[in-house]
């Protein structure tokens, strides 16, 4: 959503004593609120952020996808990346003799040796043009990558194709394996554009299908939805101009889409006109449409249950969270919820299936949600501006990473004694 881009510029320069307050108290209490907690300061603050889902089991090290985001400042470092981070749990900790009086807590072995404590690029791979406004793999094929870019364009990377060596060795003359453009059109060059002339399209947001493999979904600033097969493409020509589908919505921004997990042609849009629609890719026409009524402000994010999918959850600019079921959208949702501020995203978890985590665009703070009692039962507080995107570990069910304004990378996992182990 280009909102969230346009936070980061205004976000920089002003902290509030509030804020600066609520910070200090996080961090004096960092101890006593997770069971571990790694904070990066990037470069550039990240749009967008997701988790693999492979684990280097000998080093506990997790693979990330993240993004640099420039707000138009310095084009060539326009990137999504990769990095990775240990968790430490392959770490055998000490015995009672290796207790920590002054810090009250357990040591590892004096020989233990440490994985890095940051994060490391594996591999970085240059944004051909725009910004990346959102970044997910394929997840058939974690190698294949869709960015959705700020020019109106869906730019698709095979991670094996790309690389510092590789690209200076590579003899193709374009940064990207498939580019995906329908008739909204693209802007060419993003950085030397006049606004004033340009009705910027930017691609809001995508979904990959998880039962048809090559399926991808996307949303426009021009109201579009499409969906593109990217098995159409050709090796000789890797652009694709014909989408499988082209639905315009309210006229609005469309803000986010998503699949059905256990379907392979239901979908899920939201719009800034407050709508959340249910859509079908079998007939290519709406099939149901909540009362644009219950949300306010724009609907930022929408996500359906991993574990439930006739549940679908969103989120809005008011900070409220509704809970649906899809069979009756034409009616009140089935639980609501006040994150306390706009929310930028949202994202069920994988290995609870009424565990949700709000990400706030203003308030800095992630928020998970018990859904069955209706009630937030942890906060993150750890970043002091917005939230761009959040992302759950599969293999470590409690472990989350955030992304904000303020250039942070966290990856962090709520105590056991707060949250508990199920």
């Amino acid at each position: 959503m280009s909102q969230r881009a346009g936070e980061a510029t205004k976000e920089a320069s002003y902290i509030s004593a509030d804020l600066q307050e609520r910070y200090s108290h996080w961090k004096k209490n960092t101890k006593l609120l997770y069971d571990y907690l790694n904070t990066n300061s990037t470069k550039w603050p990240s749009l967008t952020c997701q988790f693999f889902p492979d684990l280097d089991t000998t080093l506990n090290e997790h693979r990330i996808l993240l993004s640099s985001f420039t707000s138009s400042q310095k084009p060539e470092d326009e990137t999504i990346y990769i990095s990775r981070i240990s968790t430490l749990g392959h770490i055998k900790w000490a015995s009672l003799n290796n207790f920590d009086m002054d810090e009250m807590e357990f040591k590892p072995e004096n020989t233990t040796t440490y994985p890095s404590k940051h994060l490391v690029d594996d591999i970085r791979i240059f944004f051909p043009n725009g910004e990346c406004n959102r970044a997910r793999y394929l997840p058939q094929n974690p190698d294949i990558i869709a960015g959705a870019s700020s020019d109106g364009a869906i730019y698709i990377f095979d991670r094996t194709k790309h690389g510092s060596t590789r690209i200076r060795q590579s003899k193709i003359s374009h940064p990207f394996e498939i580019k995906l453009l329908g008739s909204h059109g693209v802007i060419q060059d993003v950085e030397t554009m006049d606004s004033s002339l340009v009705d910027i399209n930017e691609a809001t947001s995508l979904a990959w299908n998880l039962q048809q493999e090559a399926l991808l979904l996307s949303s426009h600033s021009n109201g579009q939805i499409q969906v593109w097969d990217i098995k159409q493409y050709s090796h000789d020509n890797p652009i694709i101009d014909v989408p499988l589908m082209s639905i315009d919505s309210d006229g609005s921004s469309v803000n986010d889409v998503t699949w059905m997990p256990t379907h392979d042609s239901l979908f899920a849009a939201c719009t800034e006109g407050n709508a959340v629609s249910l859509l079908d890719l079998r007939t290519k026409k709406e099939k149901l449409k909540s009362n644009c009524k219950i949300h306010g402000g724009g609907v930022n994010s929408c996500k359906f249950n991993y574990k439930n999918s006739l549940i679908l959850a969103s989120a809005d600019s008011n900070g409220r969270l509704n809970l649906w079921d899809i069979r009756n959208m034409n009616e009140n949702p089935i639980a609501t919820m006040e994150h306390g501020a706009s929310v930028s995203t949202l994202e069920w978890s994988p290995n609870f299936d009424t565990v949700l985590a709000t990400a706030g665009q203003e308030d800095g703070l992630v928020k998970l949600w018990d859904t069955t009692r209706e009630e937030s039962i942890f906060t993150h507080g750890g970043h002091m501006f917005g939230v761009n995107d959040i992302s759950w570990d599969v293999h470590d069910p409690w472990l989350m990473c955030s992304v904000a304004n303020d250039n942070s990378v966290h990856i962090w996992k709520p105590a056991e004694n707060i949250v508990g182990s199920e």
